[in-house]
């Protein structure tokens, strides 16, 4: 399926690699000590304006932290100014009474907090850091009371995957409007994570699992780096239920400016499609006539078993997690159970 005509209706922009938590998973290896590098207001700026010529669309404001960075308000109001729909995803410690009216002001529409554990030892020990359980809840509800809509987002791998329904009920309790679990990439920091990936049986068990939970609970549950969503959703006659999914959308709907202005299909895939910078803040030029955003897009191009899979028009299959163990983001998912059923 050629997905090149897909619009563009998510943008993240990962504002800095600043973030006070050192987390195993962390794709952006972000900690405290941050990284050269960092683009500065004014060329941050450019990067929203150029994106505009595009589409006006949900912009994710990420990091790192990106209230870390003492503009990032300023960042979110044009943004907003120009039509698109600033949203902010935190770890949540510096959010506050203050912090979020800030937000508010600025034309933050909902945010999205990391929680990895239903408890406390299991999200303490993902962030490495005692207290970032209790910290995340605190925060919670400051943005609960501020009336502000509010999603959970959950890396998921082996350490975690027995507490998904427990991070699930937690967030409805918390009142999230949305539960977003991740499956882990192991790229960035996250690498070595590597050993902690899920097998083929228990992603498709944890499919499975999402499916019956998104027609069980009063929540919205998307799920992120799992374009098989769709297949098992179709094999368990879930179509009509769930939706229709048509596979990752990284390249297509979704794109993705780094620390330094890269752009990318997403954030797990560390491969530019060129600089905005170098580009002089061209976006439409990089995003209309990349060659690696051109092969994303066209599926019938993929390696092995994805190329030839019946289900490659509802799942294409996780570039990223691909290239982070061959090397070739048009290889095969490694995790994909659903492999075995080729076009004959």
């Amino acid at each position: 399926m050629e997905t090149g005509e897909r619009k563009l209706r998510l943008m993240a922009l990962e504002v800095t690699r600043h973030c006070q938590y050192h987390c195993p998973h962390c794709r952006a290896n972000a900690g405290p000590a941050g990284v050269d590098g960092e683009l500065q207001t004014g060329q941050w700026k450019k990067i929203i304006k150029s994106i505009t010529t595009v589409s006006k669309c949900t912009m994710i404001f990420t990091g790192g932290e990106p209230l870390e960075r003492e503009d990032i308000y300023k960042l979110i109001s044009y943004a907003a100014s120009l039509g698109h729909r600033p949203v902010i995803a935190t770890c949540g410690y510096l959010i506050n009474e203050q912090s979020i009216e800030k937000l508010k002001d600025a034309g933050i529409k909902a945010v999205s907090f990391s929680l990895d554990g239903a408890t406390a030892q299991t999200h303490d020990y993902l962030r490495q850091q005692e207290g970032s359980f209790d910290e995340i809840l605190r925060a919670v509800e400051v943005v609960r009371k501020a009336g502000m809509i509010f999603q959970i987002n959950s890396t998921i791998s082996q350490y975690n995957i027995d507490e998904v329904i427990g991070i699930a009920e937690l967030a409805v309790k918390i009142g999230a409007q949305c539960f977003n679990p991740f499956i882990l990439v192991p790229t960035g920091r996250g690498k070595q994570m590597a050993g902690e990936i899920l097998d083929p049986v228990e992603y498709e068990s944890l499919l499975n699992l999402l499916l019956e939970l998104k027609m069980k609970l009063p929540i919205e549950i998307r799920v992120t780096c799992a374009p098989q969503l769709g297949i098992a959703a179709r094999q368990t006659k879930a179509e009509q239920r769930v939706g229709v999914s048509s596979g990752c959308i990284g390249g297509c709907e979704f794109g993705f400016v780094s620390y330094k202005g890269d752009v990318q299909i997403c954030g797990f895939l560390d491969v530019p499609a060129g600089n905005l910078v170098e580009s002089k803040y061209n976006f439409a030029k990089i995003w209309k006539n990349s060659k690696l955003l051109a092969e994303i897009r066209s599926r019938p191009d993929y390696s092995g078993r994805c190329k030839s899979c019946e289900f490659a028009d509802i799942c294409g299959g996780c570039r990223a997690r691909a290239y982070s163990f061959s090397g070739d983001y048009l290889d095969i998912d490694p995790i994909c159970s659903f492999q075995r059923a080729e076009k004959k």
